[in-house]
């Protein structure tokens, strides 16, 4: 089911469902309770070629968190 057509796997099954919440609970595993932390789970993928848009990954979405977070907290 991790098999790609892009890359060498996927991160996730071949279910519609991306198992954003699972990811979210595992990670949580690894930080401490008292510690602020955030899981995003963003889709980055497109499903089909088209005109301009080849099929696979998509940086649209990281482009616009690492806007938000330069704004939000800039160094």
């Amino acid at each position: 089911m991790l098999d790609g057509k892009v890359a060498d796997v996927n991160n996730v099954g071949g279910s519609a469902f991306a198992g954003s919440i699972t990811a979210a609970l595992f990670l949580r595993r690894f930080v401490e309770p008292q510690q602020a932390w955030v899981h995003f789970d963003m889709f980055g993928w497109v499903p089909a070629a088209k005109p301009g848009r080849p099929e696979g990954g998509e940086v649209q979405v990281a482009r616009l968190l690492y806007d938000y977070l330069s704004q939000r907290f800039p160094s």
